[in-house]
Order: structure tokens, then C-alpha cells, then sequence
């Protein structure tokens, strides 16, 4: 029995990986909406664990027929499929904590506002007007986005800043260094989901002002990976020059 259960255990796991891959390149290619792809890749999740217990099964009920090849190969597709499974129901579970905000700012009281980017958008994707409704979800969920302050003289911040964003390879949109503005729209590792960026350099006194604001194109949720991106750059930033001894302060 286990020869004929076999290349239906192959099959199976197989059409879950191409199933995965699809939805995945499709996403990034652009012929696949997101919310599509996000509910095959679901699906391919419950299937490989269906596909877990049906290996475990058949296991057992093979095991005195069963060579070892055909064990080492039926635990190959438990394990595979066993930590497919997982891997993004972890990464699920984590995400879904996540409240449903798109769009977040360093600055909550006068967000950056973006230029040129408003001239790519679809019709279909995210308007850029900033919802101050945001603000007390933002502060509860992402409390350490906060701008980030420096005594560098404002055009060493912005050279940095602008060398930061290609060495990061984001798609420069627009710069405007006399206005300490820098437009670029990043990707998101997995499924290359557009995030526009809009960073604004300002000399206040005796500090210079990095403020950062990241809006995803699509999608309800971005499932934290803006918050992510403007710590994560300006984190970097700051180990490029010289912070305040405050180090990142939020505005009241």
C-alpha cells in the first residue's frame, strides 16, 4: 500500500508548494490582489497541516509493509509540511495582534506630507490624507516611533539620510535637499507590497528634526512592518551621526 500512497503524499505536497508560490509571485508581479493571495496562502497552511496527520496516518498504518526508504520518506513530508505549517501560523498569530493601521508617522501632530507620490497611486490603492483618528492606536501599539533628533548640521543629516535610503535599495521617488524632503517607496520582503516613504529633515534651533512617515499602498493592516521600517531606519540613522543625549524623543 505505502507504493501507492507515496506519490500521492509527493503530489500533495508539491501542489501545496506551487499553491504557495503562485500566490506569492503573483502578489509581487502585480496579476494577483493581495487579499487573494493572502487567502490561498491561508488555505495552503491548513493544508499542509491536513497533509501532516494524513502522512502520520499512513505511516502507521504502513509501518509493517513499509521499507525504510519509504519511512525516511514519509517523516520528509510530515517534517516539511509539519514546519511549513507552523512557521505561518507563528507568523499569523503574531501579525494578528496587530491593530488595522496602514499609514504611520514620527510626527502625529503635522505628518509628513507626501508630493510626488500621490501621482503613482492607483485609483484603487490608499488615499494619502492622513486619518488623526490613528493617533491614540498608533501611540498605544508603536509607542517607540518617535522622530528622531540630532545636533549634525541639518545637509550632513540630510546626505546621510538620502545615502541610508539607497543603500536600503528603496526606489527614490523625489528629493528636495534645500527642503530636506526625501520620497522613496519600499517593498515588503515576502509578498513586495508597495510602502510609499516620506522622510522631512527641519532645522528647529539648535537640533536637527528627522521626522519619517511609511503608508502602505494596499491592505487594511500592515501588520507592523511600517513601524518596523521608520524604526529600523532611523535606529540607523542614528548610529550614522551624532544623536542628543535623549536620543529619539517624541513631540507632545
Amino acid at each position: 500500500m505505502s507504493r501507492y500512497i507515496s506519490p500521492v503524499l509527493y503530489i500533495l505536497m508539491m501542489l501545496i508548494g506551487c499553491v504557495a508560490f503562485i500566490a506569492i509571485a503573483g502578489v509581487r508581479v502585480g496579476f494577483i490582489e493581495p487579499i487573494a493571495a493572502f487567502d490561498m496562502l491561508r488555505k495552503t497552511v491548513f493544508s499542509a497541516l491536513a497533509l501532516t496527520i494524513l502522512t502520520l496516518v499512513a505511516l502507521y498504518v504502513c509501518r509493517k509493509e513499509c521499507s525504510a526508504g519509504g519511512r525516511r520518506f514519509f517523516w520528509l513530508v510530515c517534517v516539511v509540511s509539519f514546519i511549513y505549517s507552523v512557521m505561518w501560523l507563528a507568523l499569523f498569530m503574531q501579525k494578528s495582534r496587530l491593530p488595522d493601521l496602514y499609514d504611520i508617522s514620527t510626527d502625529l501632530n503635522n505628518p509628513p506630507v507626501f508630493i510626488n507620490v500621490a501621482f503613482l497611486r492607483k485609483a484603487s490603492e490608499h488615499d494619502l490624507t492622513y486619518d488623526f483618528a490613528w493617533v491614540p492606536v498608533q501611540k498605544k501599539y508603536y509607542p517607540k516611533v518617535k522622530p528622531l533628533e540630532v545636533t549634525n548640521s541639518f545637509k550632513e543629516t540630510y546626505i546621510e539620510a538620502a545615502a541610508l535610503v539607497n543603500q536600503r535599495g528603496w526606489d527614490v521617488v523625489a528629493q528636495y535637499p534645500s527642503a530636506g524632503v526625501i520620497e522613496a517607496t519600499a517593498r515588503t520582503p515576502i509578498f513586495g507590497l508597495r510602502n510609499d516613504i516620506v522622510i522631512r529633515i527641519t532645522q528647529q534651533r539648535d537640533k536637527v528634526v528627522v521626522d519619517m512617515r511609511s503608508s502602505s499602498r494596499s491592505g487594511e493592516s500592515d501588520h507592523g512592518n511600517n513601524a518596523e521600517r521608520i524604526q529600523g531606519f532611523l535606529g540607523e540613522l542614528r548610529k550614522r551621526l551624532q544623536p542628543i543625549p535623549d536620543g529619539l524623543v517624541l513631540r507632545n
